[in-house]
């Protein structure tokens, strides 16, 4: 119990970091969502099959592999340029909140796809958790500041509801090969299909967009040093690195619970959206981050 709730929770870390880099990438780089999308997956994936095959070994792949691999993978594929989308013109936090919907929508696609029927307790920890997390984050909205407000929070649950259905076959693809091919093999399918998207669509895979927003992100300077490539490089690493942590969680504990603890990650998200993106009202969301605790408790007892 101990190690899967680290492992999730290690999940919920790195993820809070691979958002808030996405979100860096579409203000402070000059390249389109779809080429951020495609240098980040496409590190992710080279580097974690580098891993798989030179550090563990390939595992015995089941012939139900494929199949699971390429459904998260085209969810995955969708979802992640919707995201890039959403922080591109919502708020940081809010949208990053939104997120917390995936837990109420996997109670009834983990079910559907891997028949996981959580206990009461469990139920009401996911519950909890939703509650108190959107307490904190709800503290966090400037609506007239945010002209894509409500745009970006609806792209953000429409993700949502994409990743409550690939994290079934996450685990599926990850049981049928092991915890670094899957992610290894997801990010590279993703990855091709931005580079189909953009060699027919724009004859070219760096692409670059005819705005840029760096006003609108305020970093340190420590940050703005680090080289544009670099950056987007760190950030596949970083996405790489939370996907291990991810299909080990799944495969310790059951999917909704999985994703309820990875979800607290939204409380790293509010920290870094106070320190990096000048969001307000930190003291204010301490009711909410008390009852998120609660409900990962729940959620280990039951």
């Amino acid at each position: 119990m101990l190690i899967w709730f680290l492992l999730a929770l290690g999940s919920a870390l790195t993820n809070s970091w691979v958002q808030t880099m996405s979100k860096w990438a579409v203000n402070l780089t000059h390249y389109s969502k779809i080429t951020i999308a495609f240098i980040i997956t496409g590190t992710s994936g080279i580097a974690l099959l580098l891993l798989s095959y030179f550090v563990f070994g390939f595992p015995e792949i089941d012939d139900r592999f494929l199949g699971a691999v390429t459904v998260t993978a085209v969810l995955n594929l969708i979802a992640f340029p919707i995201m890039l989308r959403a922080y591109e013109i919502g708020e940081f936090s809010s949208v990053y909140s939104m997120i917390l919907l995936t837990p109420v929508f996997l109670l009834v696609t983990s079910f559907l796809f891997l028949g996981e029927t959580p206990s009461l307790m469990g139920t009401a920890g996911v519950i909890f958790t939703i509650i108190g997390l959107w307490i904190v984050t709800r503290g966090n909205h400037r609506h007239g500041q945010v002209p894509g407000f409500a745009k970006g929070n609806w792209l953000g649950i429409l993700a949502a509801l994409l990743w409550s259905v690939s994290v079934n076959f996450d685990k599926l693809s990850t049981l049928y090969s092991d915890r670094f091919l899957a992610p290894a093999a997801a990010s590279i399918l993703m990855a091709i299909g931005y580079f189909i998207y953009l060699l027919v669509r724009h004859r070219s895979l760096l692409v670059t967009k005819k705005e840029r927003d760096d006003e609108e992100v305020d970093l340190k300077p420590m940050v703005l040093k680090i080289p544009k490539a670099l950056f987007l490089v760190l950030a596949g690493l970083f996405l790489g690195l939370s996907s291990v942590l991810h299909n080990s969680a799944l495969l310790a504990g059951l999917a909704s619970y999985t994703i309820a603890v990875k979800r607290t990650g939204v409380l790293f998200g509010v920290f870094w959206g106070w320190l990096f993106f000048k969001e307000k009202n930190l003291g204010g969301k301490l009711l909410g981050a008390v009852i998120a605790i609660a409900g990962v408790v729940l959620i280990l007892f039951g």
